[in-house]
């Protein structure tokens, strides 16, 4: 399974992680499994919404959630906001 790293700033936590992400998923999934992920880092501090939106943080784009990784223009280094 091929996958780019990506670099996601999360405003609330003031905080950037670096994660492998699978390009054959769709951005909703990424979008809860960074959550997830997150959420497990900072031990429940981060409290998670039904409204999370991934932007990129260069051309401040929103993804859809049914749009699949390799679709996007997301790729190694991409900058993303968990907002």
């Amino acid at each position: 399974m091929q996958k780019v790293l990506i670099c996601i700033f999360v405003p609330f936590l003031e905080q950037e992680y670096e994660l492998f992400v699978p390009i054959n998923r769709k951005v909703g999934l990424i979008k809860k499994m960074v959550a997830k992920a997150i959420i497990e880092m900072t031990s429940n501090e981060y409290q998670v919404n039904n409204e999370l939106k991934i932007v990129n943080k260069i051309t401040n784009y929103v993804y859809d959630n049914d749009e699949y990784i390799i679709n996007t223009d997301i790729r190694n280094g991409t900058k993303l906001i968990l907002l």
